[in-house]
């Protein structure tokens, strides 16, 4: 009897690499002509698909960190994850963008789309995945016309880890992320002065942002030493009374008033209130606003830990309603002109915005309102709760005169400026106006002679202009008393 006996041939370690090498090169080629002949619509969609399909089979479990949830308000975990990440960013990944700012001296890093990172947490393997797709083409609509055709970009962060570590990753680790996140904020930041520009694509206000390169702070202000100090105690009073704004029920924010004539440092002391509180500033141009919502969806786009400055209110509200009014001119249809008059911020909308519900949309802020003519100003805009601090920049005092000569000549002991501390007390100038002078020599002794005789023509002035302002008080009290005079000759009463 024969017995056959078949025996199975094991492949040899050439045939298996040499079948690894070909579908690895399969696998390149085949990326390749997916990468050169598909659109990228095409391809994320291929993506995700597959790796939805092995989701089904897996214990993982995804969360999607998207960049903004409702198109303009920046979700605060993406932007925690972007900076938590930079450190995170291991040796071996292939594709690493780079930023450098204007003026910046730190370089940025963040890992380019379809990336990965691994992070450890409490012993959890946890990976973070950052995407980038194009979103649907949409047109905005302007008031006149159609606007362009915009392209959207979709960015969102993807962290996934064994779903069994979900109450961990959720009470823990994103919790640990936001703190690290802010530590290297802070470490980071740089204070930037925002300003609106109208976004050519989309029609729409925008904020742009710059470098605040002010130097201005308390210690170089020229003001008062006890006005000063107020102003100090009461922001540091504001920044740490978080859960006392909280108890009471009202928003996490601060108002200023800042009156006076121009050149008595007003946007001097913004400056110095920034760099004092490390906030960045929003410089908002009330006229440049067609209507409440885009004042709404630029006050949501604001920071907190910021500065929102309204400069000139009282102008800021002529302009906008004598911007109405001019909207009736013949160039504009007849059909659209009903639109302009409802497309304007008006004094009730801007009082809803700075105690109303919106005043609410954000933490830690301060608005600044600044004029030069307090009591051209609505007494709605006034009253307390609304303004809670009212600054009065006043003309240089002698002890302002003192800080400008020691920023400029680096002295307060020359011979001269007793003399000048006299003449600025009895003479209305500007802290612009003296550092004006200051500025004309290096010389000390040829500056301060000079600003004495810039002093003594000012109060040449000034006397000239009280004496005329004396004449026209008493011809309007002349005037007045011819009436009253007349009005009892015909049997008139009045009280005073």
């Amino acid at each position: 009897m024969f017995f056959s006996t078949t025996t199975t041939q094991m492949p040899s370690a050439k045939t298996v690499v040499s079948v690894a090498a070909s579908a690895a090169g399969t696998a390149m080629l085949v990326r390749k002509l997916a990468r050169d002949y598909l659109p990228h619509e095409v391809r994320d969609y291929l993506f995700f698909k597959v790796r939805d399909f092995i989701a089904r089979f897996s214990n993982e479990l995804t969360l999607v960190i998207e960049e903004s949830d409702d198109g303009f308000n920046l979700n605060q975990l993406f932007k925690a994850a972007k900076f938590y990440l930079e450190s995170k960013i291991p040796p071996h990944v292939r594709r690493i963008k780079i930023n450098l700012p204007k003026k910046e001296t730190k370089i940025s890093l963040s890992v380019e789309k379809n990336e990965e990172i691994v992070d450890k947490f409490n012993g959890i393997h946890l990976t973070w995945r950052f995407i980038s797709k194009q979103a649907p083409s949409k047109v905005v609509r302007d008031l006149l016309h159609y606007g362009p055709t915009v392209q959207n970009q979709v960015k969102f962060f993807e962290l996934s880890f064994h779903k069994k570590h979900k109450d961990v990753i959720l009470e823990n680790y994103i919790p640990h992320v936001l703190k690290k996140s802010t530590e290297i904020i802070e470490e980071k930041k740089t204070l930037k002065l925002h300003t609106l520009k109208l976004d050519g694509m989309s029609g729409m206000d925008a904020w742009q942002s710059v470098n605040l390169d002010h130097p201005a702070t308390f210690d170089t202000l020229a003001m008062d030493l006890d006005k000063k100090k107020r102003i100090m105690e009461d922001l540091e009073r504001f920044v740490r009374r978080k859960e006392f704004y909280k108890r009471v029920g009202k928003a996490w924010k601060r108002g200023y008033l800042l009156f006076g004539p121009p050149g008595t440092g007003k946007s001097s002391l913004i400056a110095a209130m920034a760099n004092y509180l490390k906030f960045d500033i929003y410089d908002l141009e009330l006229t440049s606003l067609m209507g409440t919502s885009r004042l709404r969806k630029l006050l949501i786009t604001t920071e907190n830990k910021s500065i929102l400055v309204v400069e000139d209110i009282d102008c800021s509200i002529d302009l906008a309603e004598g911007r109405a009014n001019s909207m009736n001119s013949e160039k504009i249809p007849k059909h659209l002109r009903y639109r302009f008059n409802q497309y304007r911020v008006t004094l009730s909308e801007l009082l809803n915005f700075v105690d109303g519900l919106w005043s609410s949309c954000g933490d830690e802020r301060i608005i600044v309102f600044t004029t030069n003519h307090k009591h051209k100003l609505d007494p709605a805009l006034l009253r307390s709760g609304r303004m809670d601090v009212h600054v009065h920049m006043s003309y240089c005092t002698p002890f302002a005169f003192k800080i400008l000569a020691s920023n400029y000549l680096g002295t307060t002991q020359h011979r001269l400026c007793t003399e000048i501390e006299g003449l600025i007390a009895e003479t209305k100038v500007t802290p612009a106006d003296i550092a004006e002078q200051l500025m004309k020599d290096e010389d000390a002794e040829n500056v301060l002679r000079g600003l004495i005789e810039f002093l003594e023509n000012k109060r040449r002035e000034n006397d000239e202009s009280k004496a005329s302002e004396a004449e026209k008080v008493a011809i309007e009290e002349k005037g007045k008393q011819q009436l009253e005079e007349n009005a009892v000759g015909e049997g008139t009463i009045i009280i005073e």
